[in-house]
């Protein structure tokens, strides 16, 4: 296995992709630009300390900048994350609380539709309780109360003239026949 070359490490050198952080395209080229450098002084025939330390200065440099710019994605990436949970519990706290609230205003519509139904049969069974009584009423007064004698076109008086009979079932029926009305009209 050859013995890999300053070059080839800075070309080898990978990073992790963040959200944001320094473009990756300026800093592959770099990269590039650094090991070609590199490969043109490691070239070279007279390798002397100056030359090496040079290579490494720029290894070094490399490294923190590619350091830094590692650090400030994961820097941007933590702060994004923070930022969307905290919008995401505030959005679910508002949820919440709009459907506790349509759960509140349900319940409060369904308890005054129920009042109302209630009033409404408690109205009806009033109003058929009042027609009995009417009826009631307006049967006891024909019972007691003759029509006056009065002369027809004929001269008979009212008296003359045969009264039909109703009977008690006949009168019930009317009844009945009344409320079954009403029921249908509401």
């Amino acid at each position: 296995m050859a013995r890999q070359t300053a070059a080839d490490q800075v070309r080898a050198k990978s990073f992790p992709i963040g959200l944001r952080g320094y473009d990756r395209v300026a800093v592959d080229a770099w990269k590039d630009e650094i090991a070609n450098r590199i490969e043109a002084l490691e070239s070279q025939a007279p390798r002397d300390t100056a030359v090496k330390r040079a290579l490494e200065e720029v290894g070094q440099e490399t490294a923190a900048i590619l350091q830094r710019a590692h650090e400030a994605a994961e820097e941007l990436t933590t702060r994004s994350r923070s930022q969307a949970e905290g919008r995401l519990q505030r959005s679910e706290a508002e949820a919440e609380a709009t459907i506790r609230e349509a759960e509140e205003r349900a319940s409060v519509l369904e308890r005054d539709s129920k009042a109302i139904w209630e009033q409404r049969q408690r109205l009806l069974e009033d109003m058929r309780q009042l027609a009995d009584e009417v009826l009631g009423v307006a049967d006891d007064a024909a019972e007691r109360i003759k029509p006056p004698k009065e002369a027809g076109p004929t001269g008979d008086t009212t008296d003359d003239l045969p009264v039909p009979e109703t009977s008690e079932d006949e009168t019930i029926d009317q009844r009945g026949d009344a409320q079954q009305a009403e029921r249908e009209a509401s």
